[in-house]
């Protein structure tokens, strides 16, 4: 009889999840295990939870999301861990593989005292891993958890509407206010600057809106129209998120947000009465971020990551972290322990990494050199301003 590993994908989705799940099950495959999928995370190993053997024809990891599907489902909250121990032992199953990011992985390493785990990560929001050593030389081979499965293709989709979002920018002279995806990390607001956006604002920066203004006010007088990207989880001076509806909390107790570009829209229209009001927008990016298919290296990545946990399952190298690492000859997947890669709080919580602040510029609300340092093996070189009409030396006249 075939010896059973089981997997389940927690949180929000991404695009490399199922690319992710493509590459376990070859593996499995490969050395003769049979794969469970459990259905909707972590409720999938409860009780009236769904689960399949799952086989790599099942998959296609060029498509996004997740067969498997997901939930916030919270095992700690609902004090569920001993009922999941005991239906994965009634299940035969001899190891687990979560798939997710610091909620579904705080979780995970719960469970991993009780039980056979080894995790593969997954987040659009990057917040999962350590940052480089401190210092004024940034050693990006020495970063834990180089980026999540799942961020690459997210930030390359933010990349792309806010590149096309010039063309109506320019076309009305409008300043728009950019709504990211990013409660607590400024990761995918920031891969915005290859997307030529003007203004990028984090949420590890307290948010300024004297500041802000002023800006927009200069590249508005320099240009005539401005985009500014944020993250969703700005604060206001009181650390509270800015957000335009009531609170509203998810299983893991955060407050959900949205809303903070319409918030922010009505502040500049305040400070800068010299623009029409009807110039500025506010545009919420919400899902689309992380829809769709996956980029070939986020889905590749994803792949090899997925292999790596089933190989350290079979060798019996328990309770690891598939990560990803940059060296001098590219990005590959490495397998690191647990304690390594998930720090956590004293609540047991896994802490999220934030935006590393040397790869921004707060001055210039910009990304910095370091910052394309990090970006550069995702994306390539940053782009250079486009040419104005002043550029290209055209004669404007005037009707009198």
């Amino acid at each position: 009889m075939k010896k059973k590993i089981g997997v389940l994908t927690g949180g929000g989705d991404t695009s490399a999840l199922n690319a992710t799940l493509k590459g376990i099950a070859l593996k499995a495959e490969e050395l003769g295990f049979e794969l469970i999928g459990f259905m909707e995370g972590w409720r999938g190993v409860l009780k009236g939870g769904r689960y399949f053997t799952l086989t790599p024809d099942l998959i296609d990891e060029n498509r996004g999301g997740t067969l498997l599907k997901s939930s916030r489902t919270n095992l700690i909250k609902d004090n569920k861990l001993d009922e999941a121990v005991e239906n994965l032992k009634k299940l035969d199953i001899s190891g687990l593989i979560p798939i997710g990011g610091d909620d579904t992985l705080t979780v995970g390493t719960a469970l991993s005292d009780q039980f056979t785990t080894t995790f593969v990560t997954k987040t659009i929001d990057n917040d999962v891993g350590v940052n480089p050593p401190e210092g004024d030389a940034v050693d990006y081979s020495k970063m834990v958890n180089y980026f999540c499965p799942g961020f690459p293709s997210s930030a390359n989709s933010v990349i792309n509407y806010v590149r096309d979002l010039r063309t109506t920018t320019y076309s009305h002279d409008r300043v728009i206010v950019v709504e990211a995806m990013g409660r607590d990390a400024g990761w995918l607001t920031l891969s915005a600057a290859y997307g030529q956006a003007d203004l990028i604002v984090v949420p590890e920066i307290p948010y300024q809106p004297d500041k802000l203004a002023e800006a927009i006010r200069e590249k508005h007088t320099e240009q005539g129209n401005v985009i500014v990207v944020v993250s969703e989880g700005i604060r206001n001076d009181d650390g509270e998120l800015m957000i335009t509806s009531e609170a509203e909390l998810d299983a893991f107790g955060h407050t959900k947000p949205g809303g903070c570009s319409e918030i922010i829209v009505e502040a500049m229209k305040k400070r800068l009465p010299d623009i029409s009001e009807s110039a500025f927008r506010a545009l919420i990016l919400g899902y689309l971020q992380r829809c769709g298919s996956p980029i070939p290296l986020d889905r590749d990545i994803a792949m090899k990551a997925g292999a790596m946990a089933v190989q350290a399952l079979s060798d019996g190298m328990f309770n690891g972290v598939a990560t990803i690492t940059r060296t001098e000859v590219g990005i590959e997947p490495t397998l690191m322990p647990l304690e390594q890669v998930l720090k956590r709080d004293a609540s047991g919580h896994v802490i999220r990494r934030s935006l590393d602040l040397r790869f921004y510029d707060a001055e210039r609300y910009q990304m910095s050199p370091a910052g394309a340092g990090y970006f550069r093996p995702l994306f390539g070189d940053l782009p250079g301003p486009e040419r104005s009409l002043d550029d290209r030396l055209i004669e404007i006249g005037e009707i009198e």
